[in-house]
């Protein structure tokens, strides 16, 4: 959603739009290392920039690395970071193909910029949308690098909280030297992923057509 509503933004008539375009993507240009060592600082249960910023208003500090939900929290927001500027350029792409009329048409009729965004720019996205749901997806499913560069051990946390399926099959091939339960465990991922993309395929298709009927 955030990163539909920064295409939307960047579809305007926007001074300089090269320069902002460019300036979305640069946290995905970003190597995943550096932004998990940064993010891993900012986060860090003492000192950090985070819990600095809260204690300013009153709270307590929170344990971003030994809580689970502080943890995936904290996780989450590098890996939303690298990749809301990458989607959002997909969705700018798609809303540029849009053709113009339609906007025409609907301000001609008295539609105001929320409603034709609703009415006009989302259905036409819907094949777009489908796309980036199922590979934002199955990319979440596949992450390796941020929670693995989280703390220094790369372990998933002292209880494993972090621990991902994809840190699980490395410490089992490389940790552990057992290739073939890694290789049960990843063929067990790759169906995983195919039962949530098609998950993601039927629902997005079910919100898109039932958007496009409101449309109408």
């Amino acid at each position: 959603m955030t990163a539909l509503l920064i295409a939307a933004v960047l579809d305007t008539n926007l001074r300089a739009k090269t320069f902002w375009r460019m300036g979305v993507l640069l946290p995905y240009i970003v190597t995943p290392v550096a932004i998990a060592i940064i993010f891993s600082v900012m986060f860090a249960d003492r000192y950090g920039i985070v819990n600095t910023a809260l204690g300013n208003i009153g709270i307590d500090p929170i344990g971003w690395h030994s809580q689970v939900i502080p943890s995936h929290i904290a996780i989450a927001t590098m890996v939303n970071f690298r990749w809301t500027g990458y989607n959002a350029l997909i969705f700018l792409a798609a809303m540029q193909a849009i053709p113009r009329d339609y906007y025409e048409a609907a301000m001609i009729d008295g539609a105001g910029r929320i409603r034709r965004f609703f009415s006009i720019t989302i259905p036409q996205l819907r094949p777009t949308v489908i796309f980036v749901v199922v590979t934002s997806t199955i990319g979440g499913l596949q992450i390796f690098d941020e929670p693995r560069l989280y703390d220094q051990f790369g372990t998933g946390g002292a209880d494993g909280q972090w621990r991902t399926l994809t840190m699980y099959i490395y410490n089992l091939g490389w940790g552990e030297l057992n290739f073939g339960r890694a290789a049960a465990v990843a063929w067990l991922l790759f169906i995983i992923i195919i039962f949530f993309g098609a998950i993601n395929l039927v629902i997005t298709r079910s919100i898109s057509s039932s958007g496009s009927r409101i449309g109408k």
